[in-house]
């Protein structure tokens, strides 16, 4: 951090900017500066695209995590507050017994087995790579915790915990990995019984990738509060969860499944956004028509932010949306200037030209990094999805290897 100007401190209160000194891996091992107010430490190997943690650690070094109970924010509180941490090292979780920890963010490089039933992490989140992890879940006996899991979720094995007898299991959310394009089957979540105590669900997902299997939330029989974002099948499935208090939709393309919602008696709060507008239509006057002829009384609930089936292709899905908003704009132009050569297109050879050339405008690009490069390979995905010549997902992406030079 260029310029900066503080103290060295080894303990005690860390004020709005400083400079500390942590004794991670051997001693006084990492010097590192926070910008003012920050509550958050970011501890990995350094990542080689720009990004840098605060204190770069390789994943096979073992931590010592008890240095930070050293350490308090300007209030008085244990610092810090959120924890982001790439690595193989799982003693943050026996030190988590004693310390509390508002957010700890966790992506294991290799494959893990760890038990966290005792762990004082209120949102725990582990971000699957490409290895195996096991973990036994943490308890949530007031109901007041999160545990969150990213990633392809079949690597994940939820077991329950021999060191915590706690009853509940609060919150679960997933962000699983899903494929680009819309075609293949939904994604369905794996059998997690360790789970299934969960009062509240959360799943996000993407409105123009691979749709989410609804069904899959059976297995929450409990829940009484789920959150759903992306491209949603089975939606009927949703009215099996008879406890259900509290639902919220957002970013979904097609609700054409969702049932009535009388069909949910115990529910009192409903929030749609960002939905299309046929079956948002319904919902808003279904929400209204209950509340005029049962005297349903309904808590922060309503339908907004309807869109046309073409907004989430044209607006919203594509994968350039937190790109810089100039070359963002460049790749938007471009993609729907493809989408319609790609309409026009007689045969497959002239949709393949379509696709090279789509490719060949990022190739001199200024201003695009790699892993923005990166996000071309799904919007070619996209660009094919539901082409009349059969063009597979495939197929399209060999073209976009063979013309793309990053």
């Amino acid at each position: 951090m260029a310029g900066f100007v503080g103290a060295v401190r080894h303990h005690g209160a860390v004020p709005n900017a400083e400079r500390l000194v942590l004794s991670l891996t051997g001693p006084d091992s990492h010097t590192i500066e926070l910008a003012p107010g920050q509550g958050n430490l970011v501890i990995g190997p350094s990542t080689g695209d720009g990004g840098r943690p605060d204190a770069i650690v390789d994943p096979r070094d073992r931590i010592d995590w008890s240095v930070f109970d050293h350490f308090t924010g300007p209030v008085g509180h244990p610092w810090p507050r959120y924890f982001t941490y790439r690595g193989d090292d799982t003693g943050f979780l026996e030190w988590a017994r004693t310390r509390r920890i508002e957010r700890f963010d966790w992506a294991p490089m290799t494959a893990a087995a760890v038990d966290a039933g005792q762990a004082k992490i209120s949102v725990f989140t582990i971000r699957l790579g490409t290895a195996p992890v096991e973990v036994a879940v943490p308890r949530s006996p007031d109901g007041r915790h999160e545990f969150a899991v990213a990633g392809d979720l079949s690597l994940l094995s939820a077991i329950t915990s021999k060191t915590s007898s706690d009853p509940g299991s609060g919150s679960v959310a997933f962000s699983p990995t899903i494929r680009p394009g819309l075609a293949g089957e939904p994604l369905r979540l794996p059998d997690f019984p360790a789970l299934a105590a969960a009062t509240n669900v959360s799943v996000s997902c993407a409105s123009l990738r691979q749709a989410f299997d609804c069904a899959g939330l059976a297995q929450f029989a409990g829940a009484r509060s789920v959150s759903l974002s992306g491209r949603l099948v089975n939606l009927e499935a949703l009215a099996l969860l008879g406890n259900l208090e509290s639902l919220r939709l957002s970013d979904s393309p097609d609700l054409s499944s969702f049932p009535a919602l009388e069909e949910f008696p115990n529910l009192h709060q409903f929030m749609a956004w960002n939905e299309e507008e046929e079956a948002g239509k319904r919902l808003r006057s279904e929400l209204r028509g209950l509340t005029k002829s049962s005297g349903r009384t309904w808590e922060h609930s309503g339908v907004s932010q309807l869109r046309a089936p073409a907004w989430f292709v044209t607006e919203y899905g594509l994968p350039f949306s937190e790109w810089p908003a100039k070359t963002g704009r460049f790749a938007t132009k471009t993609y729907r200037a493809a989408a319609l050569g790609i309409k026009n297109a007689k045969s497959v050879a002239e949709t393949a030209e379509v696709v090279r050339d789509f490719v060949r405008a990022f190739n001199t690009r200024p201003g695009i990094d790699t892993i923005e490069r990166e996000d071309l390979g799904e919007a070619v995905a996209l660009l094919v999805d539901g082409e009349p010549f059969g063009v597979t997902e495939e197929l399209a992406l060999s073209w976009f290897d063979e013309e793309r030079d990053y």
